[in-house]
């Protein structure tokens, strides 16, 4: 029952950060444009993972590299810098429902 408890309790939490940054950003739009806030964005969590996990880890196989820095700059980066771009056209809770109702492969 703990281990049921502590999962809905980090969804939960997953939930309210993950919601508040459409507002975050929407606030950043008037000091920053949406590419710096890009940029911050992905330096703070290279540095929070470099915390977590210090250690590099090694390539095996070039090709199978070079599709995982495909992979991360056309679905990470690319929908953050999307995202970032429509929030300076309309409101937070706009962006926040068309990405909830956005279908994932």
């Amino acid at each position: 029952m703990e281990n049921k408890t502590a999962g809905h309790l980090s969804a939960i939490i997953t939930i309210l950060i993950w919601g508040t940054t459409y507002i975050s950003t929407k606030i950043l739009l008037y000091d920053f444009s949406p590419i710096e806030i890009l940029f911050f964005r992905f330096t703070i969590g290279a540095i929070a993972l470099m915390i977590i996990y210090p250690y590099r880890l090694k390539v095996t196989d070039k090709k199978l590299e070079f599709l995982f820095v495909c992979a991360g700059l056309c679905g990470v980066t690319l929908y953050y810098l999307l995202e970032n771009i429509a929030l300076t056209f309309t409101m937070a809770s706009n962006v926040g429902v068309i990405s909830a109702c956005t279908i994932l492969v």
